[in-house]
């Protein structure tokens, strides 16, 4: 059986965001998804900030181009889950 990530545990959390509500992991998402491409373009986003840490949350494996375009899809994934909710 395959260990959950702390992503798919996040999904379960929610907590408010402006005026709306949102998952931990939907933030997470969004947030490092901008965090990696400052990596990418040689910023670190703040002093504590590890790639590997990235890659821990979401499970994911492999170089920079490869953790954008895993967290791309996940975005995706998202868009597509919440747009079918919405009909």
């Amino acid at each position: 059986m395959k260990q959950e990530t702390q992503y798919e545990i996040d999904h379960r959390k929610v907590m408010k965001v402006n005026d709306g509500l949102m998952t931990r992991a939907t933030w997470n998402l969004l947030v490092s998804i901008r965090d990696v491409k400052l990596w990418k373009a040689g910023l670190r986003p703040h002093r504590g900030w590890k790639i590997s840490h990235v890659k821990q949350y979401f499970g994911l494996k492999g170089s920079t181009d490869k953790i954008i375009q895993g967290l791309e899809d996940l975005k995706a994934e998202y868009e597509f889950n919440k747009q079918n909710l919405e009909l």
